[in-house]
């Protein structure tokens, strides 16, 4: 078969954040072949190794499909660990719940501090982890947390809090924050209002997103937090 449609396939999936040894073990090839097929003067390659590349998916997160010694980009583990200090979350808090000694070099990478010997910030993370990190800041990320100073450490670095990430898009390199999304209590009144008009309406949430620009996730935090006729929620912004 002509290498075209699969070596099309690989770079979008290298672009995904996925590395070349990952797509081999998840297509069942060789290292060796995959870099064949990325080479651009390699005109044909057999069906079977075609059928299993193109059968790979896209993903959204490489760390959904890696295996969990596998290698991955930080940035969107990173992200959440930062959005979750600003909402409260000591950082020595969260360490703890992801198993992480506080000083080790992997907390330091998270928060961005450059590593001492090296003078760089660690730019991948194991899919283990990074998954780990995930679901810590899917169970967080709709409560405050209790310490000020993390809040206040947060606000100094800018770091965006957890409802101001669009979850679909938080893993992209190219992603911003919706700043000052929820920072006023007459905005946040005001999209609640907005979403509990149209839910009264029968609208679905994907339909609720698209007339109100935002995403379906967004949707179904404000639906999840804050039920029709719930008294005004303090998300702990001014503390």
């Amino acid at each position: 078969m002509p290498a075209d449609a699969a070596r099309d396939h690989l770079a979008a999936l290298t672009a995904a954040g996925l590395r070349p040894k990952q797509v081999a073990d998840l297509a069942g090839i060789s290292a060796a072949t995959v870099g064949n097929i990325t080479d651009p003067t390699t005109g044909r390659i057999q069906a079977q190794i075609e059928r299993a590349v193109l059968a790979i998916e896209i993903p959204s997160r490489p760390g959904d499909v890696a295996p969990d010694n596998a290698l991955v980009p930080i940035i969107g583990a990173a992200r959440r660990i930062q959005a979750l200090v600003a909402y409260g979350y000591p950082q020595s808090h969260l360490a703890r719940e992801l198993g992480i000694n506080p000083a080790h070099t992997t907390m330091a990478a998270l928060v961005g501090r450059p590593n001492h010997s090296s003078g760089a910030t660690g730019q991948s993370i194991t899919a283990k982890r990074e998954r780990a990190i995930k679901d810590l800041f899917d169970r967080l990320q709709l409560t405050p947390g209790p310490s000020n100073r993390a809040r206040d450490y947060g606000r100094r670095h800018g770091w965006p809090l957890p409802f101001e990430w669009d979850e679909d898009s938080i893993d992209r390199p190219d992603a911003t924050p919706v700043r000052a999304r929820w920072t006023a209590a007459s905005a946040q009144a005001e999209r609640r209002d907005q979403v509990a008009q149209l839910s009264d309406r029968g609208l679905p949430n994907w339909q609720i997103a698209f007339e109100l620009g935002i995403t379906k996730r967004t949707v179904e935090r404000i639906r999840h937090a804050a039920p029709v006729g719930a008294p005004e929620l303090d998300w702990g912004l001014d503390r």
